[in-house]
């Protein structure tokens, strides 16, 4: 007999999955918590069958009107936490955030060390405070554990405490908040939290601005981004470790051809560290993405001809800060990179002056000599005599003795995409803005929308040297259009051979008309790779890295163009040079100008 303990509740909830699959994957005995909600409209996608929107539609009447029912309320004893255990925990703090102020470290040393106290203490404060008041029986607690009503982060300033307070710039105020909300704050307390009050004030009023134009801007870079056929039949893709679950399973492994799923990824996860798969970045379709490097959408089932995943991704993302905004009222993370939006915003953006939060870079192979910090607390790092500057906001992440190689991280902070697609080009640029993005963004959602944003905003070389292609000096186009030309004259080398020479293929994320370098060949050679296609057609490109608000303009379709800025620029240079706009292509502005097979998908242009 099972200790499990179920709820009447759960089994009705179980009897109402429309198909066996559904009910057998359904735990009864599961806490249906925030978390456990998302599994279960999961569940239903993956398993419920064709009709399982409606189930879930009536899953939701279904929990409505329980809540009504209850008729839950929150008297002023939910938020009373009397524990000797947040006692404890906050006279800890208190000494440790004490520690740290009295030291006689760098004010940029402080702050990163109080940064780092609240982040991993943060969690297991509000983990604590979370259970004592779901076992008092607090009605708010069960709703923030749920996700109902607020969540346990909320809850801990009402019941717990808010910690630290910080000012206007998300700098710490050396004041530890002993009290909750429900008690009351202290004189000094309520001081020290009005500055975040008010920034707080000012931050929910931007919260959907900001995101909202990021979209705007992010959307024309990619809503040419359809499925248009089932596929490629590229054997290219990218590496993820076999630990990244998430970012694998769903896939279609490159080279086999194989889905991946539950059964698959375990027999892989027994025989390989790592696991190449498909991407969108790496699709060779001629124009969008195809199923198989797609792989399956959230409904477990591959996206159909015609559906927009450019769009899509640059919703989810967008969304997502938005909510990132507004979670950082309730977080005590803040740093010199700034909150989500600040971060991906500067990521994405790109100035090409005062980028912030920028990381130091090797600009060359080599051994570090020393590690210097100046008298303005700034520090000099020197690799085989050439010095490297680095603020005083990020702290060094390698010693004296250590070898690096060029392009290669120095200290904490943002690597800036420009000096890092310089030196190692297009595909390691594509590779670190799709992991940055990711970190940036949490675990939350998937990975190949960043994908394809990373391969849209990365994807045009400067024309130095035509070779034999017939391009002009000077022009810009994108990598796609140029490797219909190298293929031309592409020929199979062994890769120990391949050292300064053309890629006329794209290989893992590099992207064809790179230059091949030592340090490329090294990369390839450790993820098992022996030889390589190039080119020797004499072509010479440069990788160009635009902003999120310029690389639309680089766009050749003119009438495109007028879906974002600059509108009479964009006239007077298509009037100028006989510019055209393809009315059967993947990007919908120029169809639905003209009223030309508009999202006919299947059965119209794809």
């Amino acid at each position: 007999m099972s200790d499990k303990i179920t709820t009447p509740g759960a089994i009705l909830i179980k009897s109402m999955l429309p198909t066996k699959e559904a009910r057998d994957v359904h735990d009864i005995y599961r806490v249906l918590d925030k978390k456990g909600v998302h599994d279960l409209i999961l569940n239903l996608l993956k398993h419920g069958g064709e009709n399982s929107h409606d189930t879930i539609n009536t899953l939701g009447q279904t929990f409505f009107s329980k809540a009504t029912e209850i008729g839950a309320s929150t008297p002023l004893s939910d938020y009373d936490n009397d524990s000797s255990e947040r006692q404890t925990m906050l006279s800890e703090f208190e000494h440790k955030v004490k520690t740290i102020i009295n030291s006689k470290k760098s004010k940029e040393q402080k702050d990163k060390e109080l940064i780092d106290l609240a982040d991993s203490f943060q969690g297991d404060f509000n983990k604590a405070n979370l259970k004592y008041m779901v076992g008092k029986g607090s009605t708010a607690a069960k709703m923030a554990l749920t996700g109902a009503r607020g969540n346990p982060d909320q809850l801990a300033q009402a019941t717990g405490s808010p910690l630290l307070s910080t000012d206007v710039k998300g700098n710490f105020i050396p004041i530890v908040i002993k009290k909750s909300f429900g008690e009351g704050l202290s004189t000094a307390e309520h001081l020290a939290m009005s500055y975040k009050g008010r920034s707080n004030t000012v931050l929910t009023q931007l919260s959907t601005a900001l995101p909202g134009a990021l979209f705007k801007q992010l959307t024309p870079n990619l809503f040419h981004e359809v499925v248009t056929v089932q596929d490629c039949k590229t054997t290219n893709g990218i590496n993820f470790p076999i630990s990244e679950k998430k970012s694998i399973i769903g896939r279609y492994e490159a080279g086999t051809n194989k889905y991946i799923d539950e059964y698959y990824y375990k027999e892989l996860s027994h025989s390989k560290k790592q696991v190449k798969v498909r991407s969108p970045m790496t699709c060779e379709a001629h124009e969008g993405v195809c199923q198989k490097c797609y792989g399956l959408m959230a409904n477990g089932r591959l996206p159909t001809i015609g559906e927009n995943v450019g769009v899509i991704a640059s919703q989810s993302v967008s969304e997502v800060l938005t909510q990132a905004m507004l979670s950082t009222k309730h977080r005590a993370k803040v740093g010199s990179g700034g909150n989500a939006y600040e971060q991906a915003s500067n990521l994405l953006n790109n100035p090409a002056e005062n980028f912030r939060d920028e990381a130091g870079i090797a600009t060359l192979d080599g051994k570090v000599v020393s590690v210097k910090q100046t008298p303005l607390k700034d520090y000099e790092i020197n690799i085989n005599g050439v010095n490297h500057f680095i603020s005083r906001i990020q702290q060094p992440i390698i010693k004296a003795g250590d070898h690096v190689k060029r392009g290669d991280p120095l200290s904490t902070g943002t690597l800036n995409p420009r000096k890092l697609v310089e030196l190692k080009g297009l595909g390691a640029g594509r590779k670190y803005l799709t992991s940055k993005l990711r970190d940036i963004y949490g675990s939350g959602l998937d990975n190949r929308h960043f994908e394809l944003i990373s391969r849209n905003l990365l994807k045009y070389v400067e024309v130095e040297h035509p070779g034999d292609t017939g391009f002009l000096p000077g022009q810009k186009i994108p990598v796609a259009q140029i490797e219909k030309h190298l293929r031309n004259d592409s020929k199979l080398v062994a890769l120990s051979s391949a050292e300064g020479k053309m890629l006329s293929q794209g290989i893992l994320e590099m992207v064809p008309g790179t230059i091949l370098t030592h340090n490329h060949i090294d990369e390839l050679a450790k993820a098992g790779i022996s030889s390589v296609k190039v080119s020797s057609s004499g072509l010479k490109v440069n990788p160009i890295v635009p902003g999120l608000k310029t690389a639309k303009l680089l766009d050749s379709n003119w009438v495109s163009k007028l879906s974002f800025n600059k509108l009479r620029d964009t006239l007077k240079d298509a009037a100028a040079t006989g510019a055209e706009s393809n009315i059967h292509s993947t990007d919908p502005i120029t169809s639905y100008v003209i009223g030309n097979e508009f999202g006919e998908g299947e059965n119209g242009k794809y």
